[in-house]
């Protein structure tokens, strides 16, 4: 039977943007969407195609920065992808955040 295999995800916002820190991110795979605080975060997944998008609430704007990405999930793998917002909430609404797959070193 496989092991452990899904998104290790991380997300950042600008420094300056500190009032950002007071929301929390919503991450959707395939879909289903939940709440988690800015930071570091393993979503477990069954091999295969998955999409991921990621936004965050901010001033009445339901999906600031949102960016999405298909990620594709090898069977006892960890694919590390890292979000971060845009430059300024000032212009969440219309930029979206950078979504990125991570280059990792293969043991």
């Amino acid at each position: 039977m496989g092991g452990d295999q899904g998104i290790a995800l991380r997300t950042r916002f600008f420094v300056l943007d500190w009032t950002v820190n007071f929301t929390r991110t919503t991450v959707t795979v395939d879909g289903r969407p939940r709440e988690l605080p800015w930071g570091e975060h393993f979503i477990p997944l069954e091999p295969g195609r998955h999409e991921l998008q990621v936004s965050y609430r901010y001033l009445g704007l339901p999906h600031a920065g949102k960016a999405s990405i298909p990620v594709d999930v090898a069977a006892d793998r960890v694919v590390h992808v890292s979000y971060r917002t845009p430059i300024s909430v000032l212009v969440a609404a219309f930029v979206p955040g950078k979504l990125t797959i991570e280059p990792r070193a293969e043991a």
